[in-house]
Parts: C-alpha cells; structure tokens; sequence
C-alpha cells in the first residue's frame, strides 16, 4: 500500500515537472531571459579577451559585466519560479 501511494506521489511530481518544463520550452519570457544570460556571458568572454589602459580598468568592466549577468540571472530564476508555482497551483508568495 505505501508503495502504490508512493508511486501515485512520485507520478503526480513528475506531471508537474513535465508541464513545467513543456510551459518553459514554449515561453517566450524565457527565451529573451536566457538570451539576455547568453549575451551577458559573453559581454565577460569579451572583457576577458580584451585588452585596456590598465588592470584596474579591466577589473571595473568586468564586475560591470558580472553584476549585469547577476542581474539576468535573478530575473530568469524568477521567472522560471513562477512556471513552477503555477504548475503546482500553489499561490505566488508575497
């Protein structure tokens, strides 16, 4: 009996799972948001690759480009954090 229940719970996640990740694949947010990461990431490639005036001047650019993918990234966690609130039906928390 408790393995039934078990099976039961664990089949109810994974349909969970599955709407999420279908939702996200069709979400148009989350591309522009994952795009905005992939072009954050290599706005740093670039800083990197670059050459300056000096290491200081190098180093503020390039915590420019980390706070700007930082950014990104809380926003497209966020967002996927919605998916998954909805998915479960659970109301958005405050």
């Amino acid at each position: 009996m408790k393995v039934q229940r078990r099976e039961i719970a664990g089949r109810c996640r994974l349909a969970k799972m599955l709407s999420v990740m279908k939702h996200s694949l069709r979400c148009h947010e989350c591309e522009r948001l994952e795009r905005e990461y992939q072009l954050a990431i290599a706005e740093i490639y670039s800083v990197v690759d670059g050459r300056f005036e000096t290491a200081g001047e190098k180093l503020r650019e390039l915590f420019r480009r980390q706070d700007v993918r930082d950014k990104a990234v809380k926003a497209f966690h966020e967002h996927k954090k919605a998916h998954a609130t909805a998915a479960s039906g659970r109301p958005k928390a405050a």
